[in-house]
């Protein structure tokens, strides 16, 4: 099994909030422990190596897992993690911007089936106030990486041409799912729900409104 956890993506959302990056958002509720250091550990507890992709940021030098540094713009995660796919078993992509809670993270390891699955909310949360839905995991297996890279170039091709606006992971996760491109809909073969205080946390406002960034 490759561990993945993607933390290279642009951070004009987060526009140095805090004054570091959105990957190191400090959780109140954890005694002040940044966000990606929290998920490392996570997930460092399942005995396997944690591969981080990250910019050359020097805020990033001394995570405890494997560090991949990203120097050219990618155009989504999945492309940035191409090399370490694993070839035969199964890969977990992570991103790297998300609080996941325990019970999140253990659904994830612990799927078993050989086939591609995204793990995210489909909708708004009643628990965190984030009024959309958010990707937060992926995960496939060796025999699907011919088929993945098929779908990627298809995605990235649609983006650069304007043609879609979403995530490109929304929009793979469709291409699975053989549903049109352009409309958010998910379904049980691809998609398995994941809705507690799981969230992405892109913006200041995220951040400011997430349970685990309060005292109280």
């Amino acid at each position: 099994m490759r561990v993945i956890l993607a933390a290279s993506g642009s951070q004009s959302k987060w526009g140095r909030h805090l004054g570091v990056p959105s990957h190191f958002a400090p959780l109140t509720r954890h005694g002040g422990q940044p966000l990606i250091e929290r998920t490392i550990a996570q997930l460092s507890e399942y005995g396997h190596e944690v591969h981080v992709l990250t910019p050359s940021d020097p805020a990033y030098v001394g995570l405890p897992a494997t560090r991949h540094i990203i120097q050219d713009y990618k155009q989504s995660e999945f492309e940035a993690s191409r090399q370490l796919w694993d070839p035969e078993g199964r890969t977990i992509l992570f991103l790297g911007d998300v609080y996941f809670t325990n019970q999140a993270i253990e659904r994830i390891m612990h799927y078993a089936k050989r086939q591609y699955m995204a793990f995210g909310r489909f909708g708004p949360s009643k628990i965190t106030g984030t009024p959309y839905g958010e990707l937060f995991a992926a995960s496939w297996c060796g025999e699907h990486i011919i088929q993945m890279d098929a779908y990627l170039r298809n995605v990235h091709a649609l983006r650069a041409a304007g043609k879609v606006t979403r995530p490109p992971g929304w929009m793979l996760l469709r291409s699975w799912q053989r549903t049109p491109i352009a409309r958010h809909k998910v379904t049980p073969k691809h998609f398995i729900e994941i809705n507690d205080e799981t969230d992405d946390i892109d913006f200041p406002v995220d951040y400011e409104r997430h349970p685990a960034t309060r005292s109280n």
